[in-house]
């Protein structure tokens, strides 16, 4: 009797776009109701965030499939997957993943203080403080940045402020930001593969890009 085939569903596309989703109605929120928090954002940031992360270990299952295919380039690659996978299995955090992938990838590797790594490292940052709440005391350092780019709930000219930072990040800007953000540091890894000779790496960027390429021009993160 055969073994039934293992069907392989990917999700870090549809995650991403749930959270552009989220962004979109935080604008639609705001022009019916300008003094409005808009809660969508935390399902953007949130959202995005599982979207990177599902997006590389999704790389790690792709790449180490290539190893049921002969080829000397085809190894080089599958055990990319495979190392991919192994960090996943020992819980490594999603921001070492993506720099060590961008080193064993073509292209220059992520500098941890420039972009897109810079505004990844960031949106993980807030995701985790959302998804592990404690009691808010002092606000996060990366308030500030927000505050200064005037994306925060609260403008400095106002008198009354809303209480509490979690409440101050939810704006459309914020939420635009997320997805943004998270579609930069994907489509950065994706580009990657363009410069790639073997033709199953470039099929398998065929196949990454053909959904992602429509986040390029996404009306629905727009400022």
């Amino acid at each position: 009797m055969s073994k039934a085939k293992t069907e392989l569903i990917y999700s870090s596309w549809h995650l991403w776009n749930v959270a552009a989703d989220s962004a979109h109605r935080s604008r639609e929120v705001i022009a019916s109701h300008p003094r409005a928090c808009t809660s969508d954002t935390i399902s953007a940031l949130l959202l995005s965030a599982m979207s990177t992360e599902a997006f590389i270990n999704e790389l790690g299952t792709r790449l180490s499939l290539l190893s049921a295919y002969n080829g000397k380039n085809l190894k080089r690659w599958a055990n990319i997957g495979t190392f991919l996978e192994q960090l996943e299995a020992e819980h490594a955090q999603i921001k070492s993943k993506y720099l060590l992938v961008s080193n064993l990838l073509p292209g220059k590797p992520f500098v941890k203080g420039k972009p897109p790594f810079q505004d990844f490292s960031l949106l993980i940052d807030i995701r985790n403080d959302f998804a592990h709440p404690k009691v808010q005391r002092d606000a996060p350092k990366y308030i500030q940045s927000f505050s200064q780019k005037g994306w925060l709930y609260n403008k400095k000219k106002d008198k009354l402020k809303l209480v509490g930072w979690m409440f101050q990040l939810e704006t459309p800007e914020v939420a635009a930001w997320a997805c943004r953000t998270a579609r930069a540091i994907i489509w950065d890894i994706l580009a990657r593969f363009q410069s790639f000779t073997d033709s199953l790496p470039k099929k398998l960027h065929d196949e990454m890009g053909f959904q992602w390429k429509k986040s390029l021009h996404d009306r629905r993160i727009e400022l």
